[in-house]
C-alpha cells in the first residue's frame, strides 16, 4: 500500500478573510495554484513537452486519464465539528485557522513546493476579498493518533523533514473492531461527490461509496504504491461483503457548491452530500472492511478531493 504524509498549516488571519464555506477548499487550492505557476512554473502550460517535466504542472494539471490517474495530494480544509455547517468560513484579525496537505508516496519530495507556496497564498489573499494570512506553524500528523511532529516553529525558517509515519492501519482497524456492536457511523464533513451509472449519487449507499473507495485505493496505490494491482477474486470479495452494509439512519443531505476559475471563467459543479450516516453490519464483515475505511479516511473519496471535497471520519 502507498504511504500517505499529511501536513497541517496553522495561519493566522492579518485581515479580515473569508474562505466562503465549502468552497474554501476550492479557493484556498486556487490561490495555491496562482502562486505556483507564477513563482515555479517557467514554462508554458499547454506544452505538453513542458507539462511533462515540470512538477508544478503536474501538481496542478486536472486529470489527463480520467478514472485512471490520481493527484498525489489531497486538501482538507479548516474544519470545525461543533457547528452545523463544518467548514470554518470567517476569520477576523489575529484569528487563526489550519488547513491540511495529504502528500501520496513520493510526492513527498515536492513538499518544499508547498512550504514556500504557503507564506506567498497568504501575501497574495484568498477568498472574497482576498483575506490575508501569516504561515505561523507547519506539522506533520497522524490522523489516526492525533500525534504531530512540528516541522516549521512559529519564528523559525528552519523546516524539518517529516520522519512522522502514520500509524499502523491495520492495527488501528483490529482495536476499533473489538470495540464496535453491529453499527458504524460515518461522518462526512466535506461534500462527497460519487458518480453511480453515471449518474450522480445524491445518498450515502454504502456498497457504492465503498466501491469508489476501494477503487481510488487501487489507483493510488498503482501510481504511488507498490504498483500492485488487487486481484479480480478480492475485489469481488470485498464488494460482496460490502452489499450486506445497511444504512439504518441518516442526517445526510445534497448541498450544490460550484469551483470558478479565474484563468477560463468557467463554474464547476462540485457538490455533494455531507453529514452523518449509520449503517449495519455483522462483526466479520466490519473487521474485515475496517482496515480499506480507514484508508479511505486518510486518502479522502470521490471527486474534487485536491479541492477539499472527501474528507469523512469514522465513528466508532
Amino acid at each position: 500500500m502507498f504511504t500517505t504524509t499529511h501536513l497541517r498549516f496553522v495561519c493566522e488571519a492579518t485581515t479580515p478573510l473569508k474562505l466562503d464555506g465549502y468552497r474554501a477548499g476550492t479557493n484556498l487550492r486556487g490561490a495555491m495554484g496562482i502562486v505556483m505557476q507564477r513563482a515555479y512554473c517557467a514554462g508554458d502550460r499547454n506544452d505538453p513537452a513542458h507539462a511533462s517535466t515540470c512538477p508544478v504542472c503536474w501538481l496542478l494539471a486536472a486529470n489527463e486519464k480520467p478514472g485512471q490517474e490520481r493527484r498525489g495530494y489531497t486538501l482538507t480544509p479548516p474544519l470545525r465539528k461543533d457547528v452545523a455547517c463544518n467548514v470554518s468560513t470567517e476569520y477576523q484579525t489575529g484569528d487563526r485557522f489550519e488547513f491540511g496537505l495529504t502528500l501520496f508516496g513520493d510526492t513527498l519530495r515536492l513538499l518544499p513546493y508547498f512550504i514556500l507556496t504557503v507564506p506567498e497564498m497568504g501575501r497574495v489573499g484568498v477568498g472574497a476579498g482576498r483575506g490575508k494570512f501569516d504561515l505561523k506553524q507547519v506539522w506533520a500528523f497522524d490522523p489516526l493518533t492525533q500525534q504531530r511532529e512540528c516541522l516549521l516553529a512559529e519564528g523559525e525558517n528552519m523546516v524539518h523533514t517529516p520522519t512522522l509515519a502514520t500509524s499502523d492501519v491495520e492495527h488501528h482497524a483490529q482495536q476499533m473492531a473489538q470495540t464496535m456492536n453491529g453499527a458504524l457511523s460515518i461522518q462526512f464533513l466535506t461534500p462527497m461527490r460519487l458518480i453511480f451509472n453515471e449518474q450522480l449519487l445524491k445518498a450515502p449507499d454504502f456498497a457504492v461509496f465503498f466501491a469508489r473507495l476501494l477503487k481510488r485505493l487501487d489507483e493510488l496505490n498503482e501510481q504511488f504504491g507498490d504498483k500492485r494491482r488487487r486481484p479480480f477474486e478480492e475485489v469481488t470479495a470485498l464488494h460482496a461483503l460490502a452489499n450486506q452494509v445497511r444504512l439504518i439512519e441518516s442526517d445526510a443531505r445534497w448541498i450544490d457548491v460550484w469551483s470558478g476559475s479565474s484563468r477560463t471563467g468557467d463554474r464547476t459543479p462540485i457538490g455533494g452530500f455531507i453529514g452523518r450516516a449509520t449503517y449495519s453490519a455483522p462483526h466479520d464483515v466490519w473487521r474485515t472492511l475496517l482496515p480499506h475505511l480507514l484508508w479511505g479516511q486518510l486518502a479522502q473519496v470521490g471527486k474534487d478531493t485536491v479541492k477539499g471535497n472527501g474528507v469523512f471520519e469514522i465513528m466508532n
